[in-house]
């Protein structure tokens, strides 16, 4: 058995021709540099027991990462531009849902604090969006204003229906105004209007009666009168008087005060007459009335004589008479000159009488002294229509 060396002497200390280096996994072989002498000599692990500490090893858990993955801090890559558009429009996404709020999520989250009844969250929600300017309610009008409106509307609508109703007619510019005359048959020394609401009988008759119980005149003066009455169409005028009104016409008089005088007499006769009372031993009544055709209306007068009396015996009829109002014929006679047709009494006097001074002239009254009075204003009425 051969001695094992005793020094270093005695080791064969050749320099070794090949040095491995061990990197990893790969093993490379490296030209040696010279002779080195350690100072301490480590032994180096082989390749095959590097290689079994590597496998040897526990196995490290496999962790799913997000598909973004961190990147180390060494390296920086540059984003794509649609990556950039997308990640800007993700965020607007994000913080526009953020600003949206449900109606639903807001009542919620104050139910939620508050511990409120669902009432009381709408109106509070009311409220916020009205704050915002997002809510307009309604607003009830108060019951008080709408009241005082609606009555001042009402007073101003009835005060408006009865300015109209009252007020004369003068809207219409282009509607035709008649002006009325008055009659001028005669000469009279007064002219009175008497008004007459209604064209009937009994209103014209009292008017009548009124009139000569109240009329005062000088001995042998006259005083015509002109009866008129409401114009509801606003379109007639009497000379120098200011509201619209009518006259009352020959045929309105009669049938008004439901004479029975023939209409053959009356459609001969003129619109125009006269009523009034002659100052003689009392107001003495009498009518003036235009004639048409002579002959006509001395014919109807013959025919009316059966009735006149009756007729016209409210105002024609002396207080004093004793005369039937039927059954009273007529007889002729003359009056300074003029024919007449005349019912006497017993002493011969005239009780009413009908003259014609001339043939568009017809006058009838109760005496004849104020047959006669007539006789002359009517001629001087005539001269002086001709002058």
């Amino acid at each position: 058995m051969p001695e094992e060396p005793t020094n270093k002497e005695e080791y064969n200390d050749e320099p070794r021709d090949k040095v491995i280096e061990i990197s990893g996994d790969s093993i490379k072989e490296l030209e040696p540099e010279g002779e080195k002498t350690p100072t301490e000599i480590v032994s180096k692990p082989t390749a095959e027991e590097m290689l079994l500490e590597k496998t040897s090893q526990p196995e490290e858990k496999i962790v799913e990462t997000p598909k973004k993955e961190a990147l180390p801090q060494s390296v920086v890559f540059e984003p794509e531009k649609e990556e950039i558009q997308d990640d800007l429009k993700e965020k607007e996404e994000n913080s526009l849902m953020k600003t949206i709020r449900t109606y639903k999520s807001d009542v919620v989250e104050e139910m939620k604090k508050q511990k409120s009844s669902i009432t009381s969250m709408v109106l509070a929600e009311k409220d916020r969006q009205q704050k915002q300017g997002k809510f307009v309610p309604k607003i009830k009008p108060n019951k008080k204003i709408f009241i005082l409106f609606g009555g001042t509307f009402l007073v101003l609508a009835i005060g408006f229906a009865g300015y109209l109703f009252i007020k004369p007619n003068t809207g219409n510019e282009n509607q035709e105004i008649t002006v009325q005359q008055i009659s001028t048959l005669i000469l009279p020394n007064y002219k009175r209007e008497i008004y007459v609401d209604r064209v009937k009988r009994d209103s014209i008759i009292t008017a009548l009666q009124k009139e000569k119980a109240e009329t005062s005149i000088p001995l042998g003066y006259v005083i015509q009168f002109f009866l008129t009455t409401e114009d509801k169409t606003k379109s007639f005028v009497i000379e120098d008087e200011p509201d619209y009104k009518l006259l009352v016409t020959t045929e309105s008089f009669f049938d008004g005060i439901e004479s029975k005088i023939p209409n053959s007499l009356t459609r001969n006769l003129g619109q125009e007459f006269i009523f009034g009372y002659h100052s003689s031993l009392g107001n003495n009544p009498f009518l003036i009335l235009k004639v048409k055709s002579y002959n006509s209306v001395f014919a109807g007068m013959l025919d009316w004589e059966k009735t006149i009396y009756r007729d016209l015996s409210p105002v024609f009829v002396k207080d004093d008479s004793k005369m039937s109002l039927d059954n009273n014929p007529f007889q002729d006679i003359v009056v300074s000159n003029k024919d007449v047709r005349a019912i006497l009494n017993e002493m011969g006097k005239i009780e009413l009488a009908y003259s014609f001074p001339n043939p568009e002239t017809l006058i009838i009254t109760n005496n004849e002294t104020t047959l006669q009075e007539l006789y002359r204003r009517v001629t001087n009425a005539r001269l002086e229509r001709k002058d």
